[in-house]
């Protein structure tokens, strides 16, 4: 929590142990590791008890002392003042600010634990913390619903809930508020004004299942280490890095032939199953994608299913590099490479330019995730039941907005910007599809080893 602020954003603690301890008791802080700027001030200052108690002064950035508080030795010998000071923190921050707990919904008594949560959610995450406790899994397939009248029922689901938003021991934080988090927090009590709260807990309930299920299928297939040198050992077995780095020659057209020839679509093959699979296991996390009628689950996927490809890949290009890595292959290309083919081109322009305007968005993990679950359920021809995937799509998009307003509240087009990618990412998707049938693949060269899921995804029959 946040003491009250002052012009000179100085905040008193006291050097005793027992003393913090009872600033812990009045103002609910969570006492932490976090870096500060501080001064120790030794002179004498009196005391209820006629004690001295050396006054140590936590500080912001660019100001200068002029406000403290004297702590006696004595855990119940506070000054009135000093008393007073602590007792008003948490009635003015929450007055004034109005928000909701991020884990179940109730009233936020302050910041902790990097969250804006209440005291019976702080609770329970210091307790598991200081205890280590590991809870049993959940019955349910962690579906539990969190709020304040069922937060106690599932102790796993909670936790996680805790984890999905942001708690953690280290983002303990003292002194002002900065002015980001302030102006955060008033998109989201502008959100409390306008909305039914019940409305936004169920939708951040919805976020929060979407971005643990983003992030556990698509880790270990796209968000990867730093880059590497093409010199590393895995380079060094592979056709498309020597293709790139050897030779003199300038590479204009391939032959369908040759792309066979040179391995290029068997590694692209290898590096894109993983990301398609993975695709495919966070539609069947989607909660209530599963039960649309398998037919439309089908057809999304075939349809929707490589726009989550592209947006997952857009975070590759980097220096010009398009990196497709996993754990066993990869495939880098230089974007302006004289030596990129004119198929390859075709296939990687318009891609890469949506990835730059995607990157120029700045979207958070969780903000690609939603996103990603917005793609996947975009209405597309051929569905036997459009209604329950527009109501769907409504709810997902409903809390990629609220996500937005949060981390954004700056940017009021951010919404409507990402909504405007999809006809792109659509187009991309059927580009890609044409120019791997016409010019990369072809009826005389034997695919048959193509894997069945790639190629029912592009409908490609060999």
């Amino acid at each position: 929590e946040f003491f009250p602020e002052n012009p000179s954003g100085y905040y008193a603690y006291p050097v005793d142990p027992e003393a913090a301890m009872c600033l812990e008791v009045f103002a609910g802080m969570d006492i932490g590791r976090e870096m500060v700027t501080a001064t120790t001030d030794c002179q004498p200052h009196p005391s209820p008890a006629g004690q001295a108690t050396p006054i140590r002064r936590y500080s912001t950035p660019g100001s200068s002392p002029s406000y403290e508080a004297c702590l006696s030795r004595s855990p119940n010998a506070l000054s009135d003042s000093a008393k007073n000071d602590v007792m008003n923190v948490k009635p003015q921050y929450t007055a004034e600010l109005d928000v909701l707990c991020r884990i179940c919904g109730d009233r936020a008594s302050g910041f902790h634990y990097g969250v804006h949560s209440c005291e019976g959610c702080k609770g329970f995450f210091r307790r598991t913390l200081k205890k280590q406790l590991v809870y049993k899994p959940c019955q349910m397939g962690s579906q539990c619903k969190i709020d304040a009248g069922t937060r106690n029922k599932c102790q796993y689901c909670r936790y996680q809930r805790c984890l999905n938003a942001g708690m953690s021991q280290d983002a303990v934080r003292f002194g002002r508020m900065p002015k980001t988090e302030r102006e955060k927090l008033m998109a989201d009590k502008e959100e409390l004004s306008s909305t039914n709260s019940k409305r936004i807990v169920e939708l951040r309930s919805l976020a929060d299942l979407i971005k643990a299920a983003f992030r556990d299928v698509f880790q270990k297939t796209i968000f990867f280490t730093s880059p590497d040198s093409l010199q590393s050992a895995a380079c060094g077995s592979s056709s498309v890095a020597a293709a790139m780095m050897e030779g003199p020659e300038i590479l204009h057209t391939v032959s369908p032939e040759d792309f066979y020839e040179r391995d290029l679509f068997w590694r692209f093959q290898e590096v894109i199953l993983p990301v398609m699979e993975a695709s495919v296991k966070f539609a069947k996390r989607l909660p209530g994608f599963t039960s649309l009628p398998m037919p439309d689950q089908i057809e999304l996927m075939k349809q929707n299913g490589f726009m989550v490809v592209h947006l997952a890949l857009h975070s590759i290009v980097e220096n010009d590099m398009i990196r497709l890595d996993t754990e066993t292959s990869f495939l880098r290309i230089y974007r302006h490479s004289p030596r990129l083919c004119e198929q390859l081109q075709k296939l990687l322009q318009r891609p890469l330019a949506v990835g730059d305007r995607l990157r120029s968005m700045r979207l958070t993990f969780g903000e690609m995730a939603l996103f990603a679950a917005v793609l996947l359920t975009s209405e597309r021809p051929g569905l036997a039941s459009p209604k329950p995937v527009e109501d769907l799509q409504a709810d997902l998009i409903e809390a990629l907005r609220l996500d937005l307003k949060h981390n954004h509240p700056k940017d009021r087009l951010l919404l409507a910007k990402l909504l405007m990618l999809i006809p792109d990412l659509v187009q991309i998707v059927e580009e890609f599809c044409e120019n791997l049938k016409g010019g990369v693949f072809d009826h005389s060269v034997d695919f048959s080893r193509t894997k069945p899921l790639l190629r029912e995804i592009f409908d490609l029959c060999f």
